[in-house]
């Protein structure tokens, strides 16, 4: 439940007539400082270095060989000869692997 809002002027008004009659006030006039909160916002996880290379794959979708990104005309060249050598159709596509090292 919500509370009034006190209106500051009317506070003011009754302590200084607190003051004129006498009456002494016990809180303190200042509070301590407080302490600096803590952040609670998590750590961002670290994420691993990702690298692109080309992967030479088969009609399965299992890996056959992998290249440097550089490299592509060498797995073109690859999937040419598995073709020719009638071990079936194959295909290429990047891949993202982690940096290792």
């Amino acid at each position: 439940m919500a509370r009034r809002t006190l209106n500051r002027r009317e506070l003011r008004a009754a302590a200084e007539a607190a003051e004129a009659m006498g009456i002494k006030d016990d809180a303190p006039a200042s509070r301590s400082p407080s302490r600096p909160r803590e952040e609670r916002r998590p750590k961002p996880a670290l994420t691993t270095r990702m690298r692109v290379v080309w992967a030479v794959c088969d009609v399965g979708g299992r890996t056959v060989a992998t290249f440097e990104y550089p490299q592509k005309a060498d797995a073109e060249a690859l999937i040419a000869r598995l073709k020719s050598q009638g071990k079936g159709m194959h295909f290429l596509r990047s891949v993202k692997e982690p940096i290792s090292g």
